[in-house]
């Protein structure tokens, strides 16, 4: 995942929200690490809201250091999502939208994998992923965890990978936060996406600049 200067003011004015909230700026990255805040979107009281959330559902449940909290939750399967123990509560109170500029995606082939960057076709900044958010208080961590849902890829990208984040148009973004059924919503147009092969060295968390999303000569 990728937040290439993606600020709120920006996503506001796209989505047509009114003026921008004042929360925590976006943090810039070419290479977002599981466990790391992203921006999540979500409705209080029937007004979107902002903020900044750790990457890794943790259930609100859970009372444990995070540490101790082992599943792999950065995703989730939209085909089973609604009646997992760790997300059917956020299936129900917790929906939002992640805005991403776009995501890496792996291909295996002969020759190892290579890995692609899928982004926003044209002028739209970001693509809206599908996602659950909780809010945890825990010893070493107080605040919103979130997940992205993901599914079967469609025709056009699954000769990369099998699956991809589930990728909403405008309106299936506003169903989703209204709380409808995942299988309902409107994805985005694959018109609307764009990708290319970017180089190995996105394959490491530590290497965090633009140059991971140009396109390979």
């Amino acid at each position: 995942m990728t937040h290439a200067g993606l600020t709120w003011r920006q996503l506001w004015n796209w989505l047509e929200y009114g003026i921008a909230p004042d929360v925590l700026d976006i943090p810039t990255s070419y290479n977002v690490p599981p466990t790391a805040p992203v921006p999540v979107i979500f409705r209080q009281d029937g007004q979107p809201r902002a903020a900044l959330a750790r990457w890794g559902l943790i259930p609100g449940w859970f009372r444990k250091e995070t540490r101790e909290w082992r599943a792999a939750t950065f995703n989730a399967r939209c085909e089973d999502v609604a009646g997992k123990p760790t997300f059917r509560g956020a299936y129900r109170h917790g929906r939002c939208l992640v805005p991403a500029s776009g995501y890496y995606e792996w291909q295996a082939g002969q020759d190892g994998k290579q890995p692609y960057y899928i982004h926003p076709a044209g002028n739209a900044p970001a693509l809206l992923l599908a996602g659950l958010f909780s809010s945890v208080r825990l010893p070493d961590y107080d605040g919103l965890t979130c997940t992205v849902l993901t599914e079967a890829a469609r025709p056009e990208l699954a000769g990369i990978h099998g699956r991809t984040p589930l990728m909403l148009s405008r309106d299936g973004a506003e169903a989703w936060l209204d709380g409808a059924e995942v299988e309902a919503v409107e994805r985005l147009p694959s018109a609307l996406l764009d990708w290319h092969r970017v180089g190995r060295a996105v394959g490491s968390v530590r290497n965090d600049d633009p140059e991971l999303i140009e396109p390979l000569a």
